[in-house]
């Protein structure tokens, strides 16, 4: 069995996420701050993982972080 993942995807200061246990459906658009906040909770991220996958995302217009 993997791992779940999200994946954020971010274009024009938007970011949606993608749930791996959840296909098929797209959670957002939201601003950065929104999208941390929503992934500590949904994702249970700490807020160091959370900002991370959502910087790198900014950067690289998508991120995967495994959810705990």
């Amino acid at each position: 069995m993997s791992t779940p993942t999200v994946t954020v995807h971010g274009s024009n200061g938007r970011y949606t996420c993608e749930f791996s246990a959840l296909p098929g459906r797209t959670f957002g658009p939201w601003d950065l701050i929104e999208t941390i906040q929503e992934l500590k909770i949904s994702a249970l991220l700490s807020a160091r993982e959370a900002r991370d996958v959502v910087f790198d995302a900014a950067v690289n217009g998508t991120a995967t972080a495994h959810t705990n």
